[in-house]
């Protein structure tokens, strides 16, 4: 979704389906109903697509593959995606704000909720959903169980104003060996 008229119209089908559904005699809630954000149009207009549906999800692969402009799937340039850049660190931070203004749940799926201290920055910018592939869950799980809310928040503040991803990259590497979990990092520190 890239625009407020897609979500309109979406939204507009979406209940027309569930109307007629009724009228035929089938009893049915409508379920809650929501938009990925995945592309950089979609974050512009985060406010007023939280107003309109119920959640928020952002899609973290695509949405870093275009704010950075680079295919991750073209090993030419595979190398410029990076997770941790600043913009995107930026834009997953506003997204989630705009979902809790608006009071409405937020989550993510990709790599970056997969990653045990991607999940620590996820955890202190207010997600509510991380949606992984299981063999990532022990990981997320016990980085979770490790980290307070309050260090979460405090690391949070330290990366958002770093301009560079390694960085932050080599910031994260220093969170998780000081909190036992050295085996995540994915480089030597």
């Amino acid at each position: 979704v890239s625009n407020i008229p897609e979500v309109d119209e979406a939204l507009e089908l979406i209940r027309r389906a569930h109307r007629e559904l009724l009228q035929e005699g089938l009893e049915g809630r409508l379920p809650p109903i929501g938009v990925m954000v995945e592309v950089p149009a979609a974050i512009g207009q985060a406010t007023a697509m939280a107003r309109r549906v119920d959640f928020l999800s952002v899609g973290s692969n695509d949405l870093t593959q275009y704010l950075l402009a680079v295919d991750r799937n073209n090993p030419q340039v595979a190398a410029l995606y990076h997770s941790l850049h600043p913009s995107v660190i930026h834009a997953l931070d506003y997204v989630a704000s705009v979902s809790k203004a608006e009071g409405i749940p937020i989550g993510i799926c990709g790599e970056l909720a997969g990653d045990p201290g991607g999940a620590v920055l996820l955890l202190a910018m207010g997600y509510d959903v991380l949606s992984m592939n299981a063999t990532s869950l022990p990981k997320v799980k016990k980085a979770l169980c490790n980290v307070s809310l309050e260090e979460a928040t405090a690391l949070l503040d330290e990366v958002m104003v770093m301009s560079h991803g390694a960085d932050i990259a080599r910031r994260m590497d220093a969170f998780l060996t000081d909190h036992g979990m050295e085996k995540f990092i994915h480089s030597p520190v």
